[in-house]
């Protein structure tokens, strides 16, 4: 986001990228334009109402497309890396945490339309970060809005439309020093009397992670995006499709010669329509309606020797899938009454996965032939659901509640195992959901919030119906799963002065049913079962403060802290979770001018606390030392249209590895040239 200070000095000072959004609050005016990290952004995603940050009950953050705009585009997760209690995990492609939660338990969202996934690894964040408006996350269980796999929290990603003018050409394109890779994207877009219209393309190419030991090989990834969109506007109706084309490939460092992991193909196509209608009766503000269909392609490759006795065993595995989404969902904002605001919704997907597997397994030197197992599977899920929510307002307290119900059937319509054909089986469930929130306003600038929501995770078709084989190991599906859910409970304030911003809140959150592997007797197998719990509480601050410093220094806070008390199937509990403590950033920030040039500076401190993680014995399964790194970020507007963004990273060059990820790129320079017309 931009913080438009108008700074008296023309020196360069130090800034920071603000986690918020991109528009200040309407509020008596100091010597300065706007506050310091604006919370009015309008979003929907927590509650399906439109409300600003500043008054929402829930933990949410929007990024904006100017803050984005300011980050070497690496990876959407490396943008969203910097919100407090979010956290990035990598398995050759990068995923999304929320306050320690998996990114199996969180939602990925594209313009409110659900990317699922159906691997242990969790959801992929298939899009380049060139193609975002702006970014919407919430952080806890928000599953009676925003639906399933919400028990973390939910990340909304929306896409850019036009133009504000007939013919807008912009292109972008630069060097990322920690993989010694690019990315290059262009785009024309624009607004044509009643069209609104958007082409775009963007490719990157990201080599071994360069690390102050050595790159780590094979540790690369390369993506290609391709983006239409075109929109058509009749007086308060609105109506749009949108179509992507996205190729994304990736290896999996293991830094193992015998281990070897890769991900040629995670692929995705996306055709989409949706309408919007404003203001179409005294009493109905908004009417939303969209549908949408995509495919998946996944490939995986899993090659690996380890010894047994006098000899080696090899296992390799590959597994080619193909899944297929469609959905369609229903939204109206209705008014019947100063004061009250509610939303009512419904929304249906078709969830389909194909899987072809194989396993072949070999010894060396060769004492017989090599046994091969296939398995071939058409699976499927179907959820529907119904959700509302009330918002009313007395005076200075503003309620919300809301409810959601699920109706959820799945089913193997068809399983072969080495050519012979297996029984079908089914899963069913159905269940009530719900949220409550309060609003306090002590003030114009200063508001106590609470909180209490609910988080559903219904079980993937692998865990429920699939044999996967992987690392040595084959884990077997469980037709009885249960969903995995969530209570979440959470007290917070936000103040939003001309020289203080600051968002705190606690939480507690209480899940069930957490779905884990357990051997089943038989050497390297095990199978999926309801046996876990957690507990995790803990508090998220961000914070700003202009205190009138020379050259508008501001400093600022990102930090959360999280525990989570693990609770396994035999009774043993820990802390030892593998969730870091203590996560976050400091730093100082400021815009600056110097003659006819403007721009940004951001001095940082980023990073964790040590951490542990151990299984059901209490034994260490990983472990990470803390870290923190130093980090400088800017951007120059070198005129008009054209602006340069950099970043060095881990500028004393540091050695680390934070805990889910490999080890970190060493001392690295980031640099961006975006030109726009």
């Amino acid at each position: 986001m931009t913080n438009r200070f108008h700074l008296a000095s023309g020196s360069a000072a130090l800034l920071a990228v603000v986690i918020g959004p991109a528009t200040a609050r309407a509020q008596e005016q100091t010597d300065k334009d706007e506050t310091l990290i604006p919370l009015d952004a309008i979003t929907v995603t927590a509650s399906g109402l439109p409300t600003e940050v500043f008054d929402r009950p829930a933990s949410v953050t929007v990024i904006d497309q100017e803050e984005i705009s300011r980050v070497p585009p690496s990876s959407v997760a490396r943008i969203l890396g910097e919100v407090p209690g979010v956290r990035v995990t990598e398995s050759g492609i990068e995923r999304i945490r929320i306050r320690g939660e998996s990114s199996q338990r969180v939602a990925i969202l594209i313009d409110g339309q659900r990317v699922s996934d159906h691997t242990t690894y969790g959801t992929p964040i298939l899009i380049s970060p060139t193609e975002i408006e702006r970014i919407e996350v919430v952080r806890g269980p928000s599953s009676v809005v925003s639906g399933n796999r919400a028990i973390g929290g939910v990340v909304n990603i929306i896409t850019k439309r036009g133009a504000d003018k007939p013919v807008e050409v912009t292109a972008s394109a630069g060097y990322l020093g920690a993989n010694d890779g690019y990315r290059a994207s262009a785009s024309i877009a624009g607004t044509v009397e009643n069209f609104d219209y958007r082409l775009s393309f963007s490719k990157s190419d990201l080599g071994d992670r360069e690390t102050p030991n050595g790159p780590l090989v094979p540790s690369g990834s390369a993506d290609r995006d391709i983006h239409a969109f075109l929109g058509y506007r009749m007086g308060n109706h609105y109506i749009g499709f949108r179509a992507q084309d996205y190729d994304l490939s990736a290896d999996v460092y293991t830094g193992d010669p015998a281990f070897d992991i890769s991900l040629p193909k995670r692929d995705l196509r996306k055709y989409s329509a949706f309408y919007e209608g404003t203001d179409l009766t005294p009493w109905m503000s908004m009417l939303t309606v969209d549908a949408f269909t995509q495919t998946v392609d996944r490939q995986f490759r899993n090659d690996i020797t380890f010894p047994t006795g006098p000899f080696s065993m090899n296992i390799l595995s590959t597994s080619d899938d193909e899944q297929t989404t469609s959905g369609f969902r229903a939204m109206a904002n209705l008014e019947f009454a100063p004061g009250h605001r509610s939303v009512v919704g419904l929304e249906f997907d078709d969830d389909r996965l194909v899987s072809d597997k194989s396993s072949t397994t070999s010894f060396i030197p060769p004492i017989a032939p090599p046994t091969v197992s296939t398995l071939v599977s058409d699976a499927s899920i179907r959820t529907a659901s119904l959700f509302a929510q009330h918002e009313a307002t007395f005076g200075n307290l503003t309620a919300t509640a809301g409810l959601r119900y699920y109706d959820v059937k799945s089913q193997l319509d068809s399983y072969v195992i080495d050519g012979v054909a297996q029984p079908g089986r089914t899963n069913s469930d159905d269940r009530l959901l719900g949220s409550l929130g309060l609003v306090y306003a002590l003030s114009p600038d200063t508001i106590l919030r609470a909180n209490i929501s609910q988080g559903y995770t219904y079980p993937s078709l692998s865990q429920l119906f699939l044999t996967s084989t992987g690392g040595g190991g084959t884990v077997i599906g469980n037709p009885n799963l249960l969903p995995e859910t969530a209570t979440n409970y959470e007290v917070g304030f936000r103040i939003d002065r001309s020289a203080l911003v600051l968002d705190a809140a606690l939480f507690y959150t209480r899940s069930k049913n957490y779905i884990a592997t357990i051997g089943t007797g038989v050497p390297r197998q095990s199978q999926y079962q309801n046996v876990n719990s957690a507990d995790s509480w803990g508090m998220e601050l961000t914070a700003e403060v202009d205190p009138g410093w020379w050259g508008g220094i501001r400093p600022y806070a990102s930090l959360a802290n999280v525990t989570r008390e693990f609770t396994f199937s035999n009774g043993y509990v820990t802390r030892d979770s593998g969730t870091p403590e203590w996560t976050g950033t400091l730093g100082l920030r400021s815009d600056w001018v110097a003659g006819s040039y403007t721009g940004t500076l951001d001095l940082f401190v980023q990073g964790e606390t040590a951490v542990t993680q151990r299984d059901d014995t209490g034994a260490v399964v990983d472990q990470a030392s803390g870290w923190a790194t130093l980090n400088l970020r800017g951007s120059v507007d070198l005129s008009e249209n054209v602006a340069l963004t950099f970043e060095a990273g881990n500028l004393t060059n540091r050695s680390y590895r934070a805990i889910d990820q490999i080890e970190a790129a060493g001392r690295n320079l980031s640099l961006f040239v975006t030109a726009t017309f």
